[in-house]
């Protein structure tokens, strides 16, 4: 009698790490289900997949920063660069007018608002060249404001 309400005991046990494994691989109720191989951009009334992208890259990933401690912006298009400048207006990583128009008048641009990069930028990412975004915030916050001074610098010239 006692080895049946061991064995119920550990049954139940069973199933309920069973059913909380399932319940985390299985999407939230109101959550996007997003393919794999993209990244889910979720805005206040919009959520998009952005499709070839391989994970996120921070300042701890090896190979990820440069000899100045950086990541290079060179392969960040012009709808990445938007969404940047403004996200570093946002966190108030410049100040002044010149960096806010240069970033309103790239995100102005046809080509910018199509571009699903722009969603990144936004969240503080930066395209590169392997397709494995780079989060700037994971930068010491003197570092985060050199690159978006570099952002602007490019904004302007992409405005050009």
């Amino acid at each position: 009698m006692n080895t049946n309400k061991y064995f119920a005991a550990f049954a139940a046990l069973g199933l309920a790490f069973s059913g909380a494994a399932v319940a985390q691989t299985a999407p939230q109720p109101g959550q996007p289900i997003v393919p794999p191989g993209t990244q889910a951009v979720i805005t206040p009334n919009h959520v998009q997949a952005v499709g070839g992208i391989n994970g996120v890259a921070t300042a701890a990933t090896p190979g990820t920063l440069g000899e100045n401690g950086m990541p290079s912006i060179d392969s960040a298009q012009a709808g990445n660069v938007a969404g940047l400048t403004s996200y570093c207006i946002h966190k108030k990583l410049s100040l002044g007018t010149a960096p806010r128009s240069a970033s309103r008048t790239l995100a102005k641009r046809p080509d910018v608002q199509n571009d699903q990069y722009y969603s990144l930028g936004g969240r503080g990412l930066l395209q590169t060249s392997t397709n494995t975004p780079f989060d700037i915030s994971t930068l010491p916050k003197d570092k985060q404001v050199l690159v978006c001074r570099d952002l602007f610098k490019k904004a302007q010239s992409l405005n050009n």
